[in-house]
Order: structure tokens, then sequence, then C-alpha cells
């Protein structure tokens, strides 16, 4: 496994280039390019065993620090994380890595940006595969038909309007050495084992990082009530459609999942025209990817598999 950096040309959010840092793993004879990408709190570390374990299957493996993670550069301005310019520093990665089409993989945030990639560049995509990330058509179509879904979820999704304030998230988060961060992998997770006190120190230190914590944070501040979360609002007013996605799609599930109902997921298959497959995990939480290692490398080999996207 090596480490890389990509300098990407800066957007109208950005005052300069922007540098990517990614993992690699690139067997001989590479079958295709599968890109992994993380959600908040993580950074590609999250996927270093599965990194392992595909390469192991002839695939060509990158990982991200998604921008403003870990080593990856922390543009200031909160609109440098808006949803246009994550999906275009995928765009680059892939186009950096010599491919015109890839395979995603993306949990939480990672995998918001693979839905709306899948929607919008369909002709890049060879398969987008989804870990407890709901589509935002499914979102809204479900918190529309059911008002005390919506409620519920806005309770459970308190911190995402909590990290709409200056400053106060990032001295929470920081305090008493990230216990806030610590409970969360601890106590959302349904198996005590998910993840080790070396682990947790490794998240912790990516947010130790200059500005890191601000960064991250942003992807809330930007996206909320910019176009990406207000697309759900109006949507759920009936005012906004979303484009059928063609490329196969995977959804994984652990349903167990503390901030995110499971029945943001119902009735998905409708906002696909290409093959949607949807996996619950009933003892699954939010980290299925730590929970659930062989089973979730089972479901996205079977997947692969099943609709020849190698």
């Amino acid at each position: 496994m090596q480490q890389s950096f990509l300098s990407i040309s800066p957007t109208a959010a950005d005052e300069k280039a922007l540098r990517i840092h990614y993992m690699e793993e690139k067997p001989e004879n590479a079958k295709g390019l599968i890109i992994f990408l993380h959600g908040f709190s993580q950074f590609w570390y999250v996927w270093k065993p599965y990194m392992e374990h595909f390469s192991n299957k002839g695939f060509h493996i990158v990982a991200p620090d998604m921008r403003g993670f870990n080593d990856s550069d922390k543009p200031d301005a909160k609109a440098s994380y808006d949803m246009k310019y994550l999906m275009r520093d995928v765009l680059e990665l892939m186009r950096h890595c010599g491919y015109d089409k890839a395979i995603l993989v993306g949990h939480d945030w990672g995998g918001s940006v693979v839905w709306e990639l899948a929607e919008q560049h369909p002709e890049k995509i060879k398969a987008a595969i989804v870990v407890n990330s709901p589509h935002r058509g499914a979102y809204a179509a479900n918190i529309r038909k059911n008002p005390l879904l919506n409620l519920r979820q806005i309770l459970r999704s308190w911190y995402i309007y909590f990290f709409q304030l200056p400053y106060l998230p990032e001295w929470v988060m920081r305090c008493c050495d990230f216990a806030w961060l610590e409970h969360n992998f601890r106590s959302w997770a349904r198996r005590e084992d998910a993840f080790s006190d070396e682990e947790i120190e490794r998240y912790k230190d990516a947010l130790r990082k200059p500005g890191a914590l601000t960064s991250t944070i942003n992807y809330y501040r930007a996206n909320t009530f910019g176009e990406f979360g207000m697309g759900v609002v109006r949507a759920s007013m009936g005012k906004k459609k979303f484009e059928k996605i063609p490329v196969p799609s995977l959804l994984i599930w652990g349903d167990q999942d503390p901030p995110l109902d499971r029945r943001l997921t119902d009735d998905m298959e409708g906002f696909f025209s290409g093959t949607f497959k949807s996996v619950h995990i009933s003892d699954g939480s939010h980290w299925v990817l730590q929970e659930h290692f062989d089973r979730v490398c089972q479901e996205i080999e079977r997947f692969i598999d099943d609709e020849k996207v190698h």
C-alpha cells in the first residue's frame, strides 16, 4: 500500500490548488478501479481492510482523504465543501488514476457523494455501492408521507443543526480529548469490539490536525442549507424531482443506525432505472463496516459479479 497526492486546480470557492491525499493498492493487470469514500469523523483508514481484500481480488484500489480530512488540504471557505466540489474531486482522482469509469463505494458523506455522482455523471460510474447513506429522493419521499418520521429524524439528526453554529461545535468536539467523538464510536456500535483504542486514537489524531475540525464540520455548514440539503426540502414539498439512476446500485444498511432511521430507505427502488438491490443487516449500526466486515465484503463481491462490472 502506498500513499500519493493529487493536485486539483482551484474551484470558484478556493484560493489555490488543493492537494488530495490518497492511499493506493495496485496489483499487476488490475481488472478495474474501485474508489472508496469515507464519511464524517473518519478518513481513508476506515477502508484499510477493504483495500487489502479487494486488491487481492485483482482490483486497483484507491481510498482518498476527502478534502478537509486528515492529510488532504483544508480550504478555509465554507463554500469549498459544497457537494459539487466533492464530486469534482472524485472525478479528478479517477482521471488521475487513468480510468474513464470506476466502481464507487461510499459510507455516510462518502455515500452521499456516490449517489450524486451516479445521478449526475452516470457515464463515469460502473456501479454505485453505498453504506448507510439514504438517497435524497427516498429521504424526501419518506418524510413527506410520514410527518412523524420527519419529526423523529430531525430529533435523531439534531447535531446537523448544531453544526450550523460558529465555533461552538469545534469546541464541543475538541473538549475532554474528543470525548463526544469517542462516545459516538462506542455507543452507536452494536458490538463492543467494533473499534479498538488504537483506531479511535487514529481518528482523534486526524481531527487534531490544524484546521481539520472546522473543515470537516463545514460539510454540514455548506450543504445542509445549500443546494444539496434544500433539494431534499423542495422534493419533500413536491417541487423537485430527481433523475433516475441508470447504473447498477447497491445499498447496504445497518438497521440499528442511531442517527438515521431505516425507513428513510423505504421504496428506494423507484429512484433507479438500472439494477437496484438493498441489503439490510439487522444487527448492524452506522458502523456496520467495522461490525460486519465479512458480510459487507461478501455482498459487494456478489453484486459486482452478478452485474458483471469488473
